[in-house]
């Protein structure tokens, strides 16, 4: 008898294990591709994006502007990846004028951009920027609109 009652009390504290709800608790969680991507930092006031990341692998590179973007004081070059080599830059204006600015730099993420001063507020119509081919990365053109200045190179 006492083996029957001992039978029916393990039974009972088995069943009460066994019948509880198990906890669900999940180990793994959804992982983003973008989680570790640095986010880009926020346009500075009147600098506006003329080419979105090239590779400097092209050699040469056009990029039309037109008259409606309106009038510029300076451009500015920065690294978007790794280091573009950025020999000139061609600006023709709407006037029918042109002017050829020497950069002449391995441009880097940690370096200071390159900055081309216009000399006053002109309408663009071109920009053809010539880079070595075998250099590796990409970079970003942009014009600026106000009217300060930031020494040239």
């Amino acid at each position: 008898m006492r083996i029957t009652v001992l039978t029916c009390v393990l039974l009972a504290a088995v069943a009460s294990f066994v019948s509880a709800a198990p906890v669900r608790e999940e180990t793994t969680r959804r992982i983003s591709y973008n989680e570790h991507r640095r986010d880009a930092p926020a346009p500075e006031v009147g600098w506006i994006e003329l080419a979105s990341a090239t590779p400097a692998s092209h050699g040469r590179e056009f990029v039309m502007i037109g008259a409606d973007a309106g009038a510029f004081t300076q451009l500015r070059i920065t690294a978007a990846s790794g280091r573009p080599e950025i020999h000139s830059v061609r600006v023709d204006y709407q006037d029918g004028s042109h002017k050829v600015f020497r950069v002449d730099r391995v441009l880097d993420a940690r370096r200071r951009p390159a900055y081309l001063d216009l000399r006053g507020a002109h309408e663009l119509k071109q920009l053809t920027v010539v880079t070595l081919r075998r250099s590796s990365g990409s970079y970003v053109v942009e014009g600026n609109t106000s009217d300060t200045s930031v020494a040239s190179r």
